[in-house]
């Protein structure tokens, strides 16, 4: 009896212990993506000093793997504008815009997350009779911007608004509104 009382404390050793080791081999917490560190991607409306209304998107990149310590992100955006022509003109204008932006530091329980900064400008306008042979021109220039994201408590979206001044390429002022994701 004692025999059978041993084999039966040490199967029951055996069998326990292994399951107490892997409990506690867990495997450690992965701490959650803030929105800061991860791109995200948006779809905007724009207002132009001289070609109307326009839609686009963007992406938002954050630069903190090459500035670990300054918080900047990378903005590419492509914007189509609607300008206003007359009757029997066809009229296009898009732009590529590439900037960096510098995100201010503020109280981690203001809504606003204010940001400036600047980049490069790719615009390009054609325009011409409906149907027939447009004449185009694309142009390079710089960006200069300003703007602020807007916290919204428990959901993923992020609103912005910002406004955007031209040199060189588009010669035009912006004014962006959308939605971050």
């Amino acid at each position: 009896m004692r025999q059978l009382i041993g084999y039966v404390l040490l199967l029951a050793a055996v069998g326990l212990v292994p399951a107490d080791v892997v409990a506690q081999r867990r495997p450690a917490a992965r701490p959650a993506a803030s929105r800061a560190q991860r791109p995200q991607f948006a779809a905007e409306l724009n207002w132009s000093s001289d070609v109307d209304l326009g839609i686009g998107g963007r992406g938002v990149f954050p630069l903190q793997s090459l500035f670990p310590k300054t918080p900047l992100d990378g903005i590419v955006s492509f914007d189509y504008f609607f300008p206003s022509a007359p009757s029997g003109v066809s009229a296009h204008y898009w732009e590529i815009n590439g900037n960096v932006a510098y995100r201010f530091r503020v109280p981690a329980r203001s809504s606003l997350a204010p940001y400036g900064g600047g980049g490069l400008n790719i615009a390009h306008a054609s325009a011409g009779p409906s149907g027939g042979t447009s004449v185009s021109q694309t142009k390079a220039g710089l960006n200069l911007l300003g703007g602020t994201t807007f916290k919204l408590k428990g959901s993923h979206l992020t609103p912005f608004a910002e406004a955007r001044g031209e040199i060189g390429g588009g010669k035009t002022f912006v004014l962006t509104g959308g939605v971050r994701f």
